[in-house]
């Protein structure tokens, strides 16, 4: 009963904005430590390829996702169209997008096994094993 309770307030808090800021997140043993947005938003759109030495793989959750909508308006600042457009081209020249994994437990399990991985959850979802390397407000 207790789960269904947390669950149903979870839900609430999202669908009323109540959620936590958004944390991207990389394993613990990764050499990657903080970042700054402008290399984020390098990285998230494939124009950056290392960060302190190490290759950067960025993962995405699905396009309706509510957390991705905030982090494709503050960090990429552009809207879905945009986003289109602009992997259109980049497909053109070989570019691919960033991953995109169904979920945030996806996301963290993916980061916790791929090398250079860099996820991003609601911090309320945050897990001990894995660094915050940049905390976004909502």
């Amino acid at each position: 009963m207790g789960g269904v309770i947390v669950a149903l307030l979870t839900a609430l808090a999202v669908a009323v904005g109540w959620a936590g800021d958004i944390v991207f997140i990389v394993s613990k043993d990764s050499d990657i430590e903080g970042i700054t947005l402008s290399e984020l938003r390098k990285i998230y759109l494939r124009e950056k390829e290392f960060v302190g030495g190490q290759y950067a793989v960025p993962v995405n959750l699905p396009a309706g996702n509510p957390i991705r909508k905030v982090v494709e308006r503050k960090v990429l600042r552009m809207d879905r169209e945009e986003l289109e457009l602009y992997w259109n081209r980049k497909y053109l020249d070989g570019t691919e997008p960033p991953v995109v994994l169904s979920s945030e437990k996806a996301v963290k399990e993916f980061v916790r096994k791929v090398k250079g991985a860099i996820g991003y959850v609601d911090e309320d979802n945050l897990e001990e094993d894995l660094k915050v390397i940049y905390r976004l407000k909502r």
